[in-house]
């Protein structure tokens, strides 16, 4: 009788698939592979539920510490003082640009005339040091005409022990360079002035805000040893619950001796609000002065560079004046009893503008600069490899040669075996030099951020994740395009329509769902990257500024997979710094769980549409 398979009657294929014939540990093979491959699922499942849990227990915590450093902050007036010093943070940016754009005005006036005096005065030491090199330096310098030079080494030749006066030619080196300098900075009096009146007007402000930084930090420091020592009291005083006889009376005994009083914020505070009017009138007259300062300040005839700065300090100024404003009104308002509300704590993680660590002043865990960061590397590294991936993906399968395939294919899942911190060292030794060496091109000036200042930024990270990218989406694009069903092909040539046509316009449109799902897959590929991001991206915590336009991609940033890896070793196990850490390895965890669920849900679509 024929056999209904297609398996064989005697081959070892029908004997495994077949039931009943023989056993294994009790069971038949189908059911052991089936338990085996479930099993396996199973694992993959407890190993993530395990994960889920470590985050959760090691991070649950953070919210609650985090809230208690914010009263505490509150309480010893450490919030109070930052009302005041917000302001002066500002007014050090708008100094140093008033500075830097007096600094490329003055520099062309004065550079000739400072080198000539500096070169002489360098060739009399390098003569009584008798140094050949300092002297050789002097004889082939262009500053001076050979007759000058004659003249300088007469002069100092000529010159005894007991010569107390320069020589003449020196004095008048420097003579000229005093009436150049002098000269230069009347022409440029008004940028002077201001930039000497925003740094003193913030003198008598920066002295009363230094006292009462000093009592405020005094106050936390006695706070928080009254909380260290209260914690390891009532442990003591558990464990004593649970003890008997002379074991209990010993852990009594010690929590009895480190029993300490709770600080007296009442009293201590005091001290802090006797200067809250003295203060506020010091903020007020320096927002007068730095305003007339900034009135008489034009940018005609300055150079480009310096007429942007001395703009930008202009533009800033009513913002900055509205900032010293809102902070005397919110001094008057403080209060330092105030409850601090739980959503303080949570907002201040999730829409805080600053992570400031291992401070002896406050210690902030805002995520916004990190998850900036780590989306606009994904960005631009997703920008980069999607269409190399995707167009290398349809070349290869649709219109490549049998060899281009075993050539192309083999080489692009190689990069995968690359190891991550090996293209760190070329984005930090080849990359980032070539990107720099290139933004300085004149011809490409018009390009937003050019020329760049930084060779370890947003886009150095972007080129290197998305090289790293490339291989998955690609290998995942090839995949979708493979499982077009061939009669799609097949239908569309026997209609007439070209190859082109048949890809762009048949195959891939039913594979976009496996594309889409490729390029979603290829973003958790990069978002979770650690090792290149934190050698070539810069690692500066602060958010972009936005305001460069595209040239933003041209800063450094830090992110969320660098935090972790840069700062989880050297922390305080269970410290809120520690907590703070597993919490952004939590929102990691959230977002490739999302990006996945995006991923399948698009598929799960598309796939609905076709059919």
């Amino acid at each position: 009788m024929p056999s209904d398979s297609t398996t064989p009657p005697g081959s070892l294929g029908s004997k495994i698939l077949r039931r009943g014939r023989r056993t294994v540990l009790g069971m038949d093979p189908q059911g052991l592979i089936k338990n085996f491959f479930g099993a396996n699922s199973s694992i993959a499942i407890i190993v993530l539920v395990l994960i889920m849990v470590f985050l959760l227990r090691e991070g649950a915590g953070f919210l609650s510490t985090y809230h208690h450093e914010l009263e505490i902050y509150r309480k010893a007036g450490l919030e109070f003082c930052d009302i005041a010093d917000t302001p002066l943070k500002q007014q050090q940016s708008m100094a140093s640009a008033l500075r830097r754009a007096l600094s490329m005005e003055l520099e062309p006036l004065v550079k000739n005339a400072r080198e000539r005096r500096d070169a002489a005065f360098l060739y009399k030491r390098a003569l009584d040091e008798k140094s050949a090199e300092g002297a050789a330096v002097f004889e082939n310098s262009l500053l001076f005409t050979p007759g000058e030079k004659n003249q300088i080494k007469s002069e100092i030749a000529a010159l005894t022990p007991e010569s107390i006066d320069l020589p003449p030619t020196l004095q008048k080196l420097a003579a000229e360079f005093t009436e150049k300098d002098r000269e230069a900075k009347k022409t440029f009096r008004a940028i002077i002035e201001a930039e000497e009146i925003f740094e003193e007007a913030t003198e008598p402000v920066a002295e009363i805000l230094d006292e009462l930084k000093t009592h405020a930090t005094e106050t936390k420091e006695a706070a928080n040893e009254f909380h260290t020592l209260e914690v390891g009291r009532q442990q003591l005083l558990g464990a004593a619950a649970s003890a008997h006889g002379a074991e209990k009376d010993e852990f009594l005994k010690e929590a009895e001796l480190s029993r300490v009083d709770a600080p007296d914020y009442a009293a201590r505070i005091e001290t802090i609000l006797e200067q809250r009017d003295d203060l506020s009138k010091a903020l007020g007259e320096y927002a007068a002065a730095v305003e007339e300062a900034v009135k008489p300040l034009q940018s005609d005839g300055l150079s480009p560079e310096a007429a942007k700065l001395i703009a930008s300090v202009q533009k800033a100024l009513p913002t900055h004046l509205n900032h010293i404003q809102n902070a005397a009104r919110n001094l008057k308002a403080w209060k330092w009893d105030e409850p601090v509300s739980f959503w303080r704590a949570v907002s201040s993680f999730a829409f805080g503008t600053g992570w400031i660590t291992n401070s002896s002043w406050q210690d902030f865990y805002g995520v916004v600069p990190l998850l900036t960061g780590s989306l606009l590397i994904s960005f631009v590294a997703l920008l980069i490899a999607t269409p190399i991936s995707v167009t290398a993906a349809i070349y290869t399968n649709q219109f490549a040669t049998d060899r281009e395939k075993e050539l192309i294919k083999p080489v692009i899942e190689f990069i995968q075996a690359i190891p991550s911190v090996v293209l760190g060292f070329i984005g930090i030794a080849v990359v980032g030099d070539l990107i720099k060496g290139v933004s300085q091109w004149e011809f490409l000036s018009w390009i937003p951020g050019f020329p760049i200042q930084e060779r370890l930024n947003i886009f150095n990270a972007g080129c290197l994740l998305a090289f790293m990218a490339v291989p998955t989406m690609f290998s995942l694009s090839e995949d979708a395009l493979n499982n077009v069903p061939r009669s799609y092909a097949e239908a569309s040539d026997a209609l007439g329509a070209t190859k082109l046509q048949t890809v762009f316009r048949v195959i891939v449109p039913a594979a976009i769902s496996g594309i889409l799902s490729a390029i979603l897959l290829g973003l958790g590929r990069v978002i979770g990257e650690t090792m290149v991001v934190l050698l070539v991206a810069g690692n500066r915590i602060a958010i972009p500024d936005f305001g460069d336009g595209l040239g933003v991609i041209f800063q450094p940033a830090h992110t969320l997979t660098g935090i972790i890896a840069q700062e989880l070793g050297e922390v305080s196990r269970g410290s809120s710094h520690w907590q703070a850490l597993f919490m952004v390895g939590i929102l990691l965890f959230v977002i490739s769980l999302s990006v996945n669920w995006c991923a399948r849900t698009i598929a799960k679509r598309f796939e609905h549409s076709k059919a």
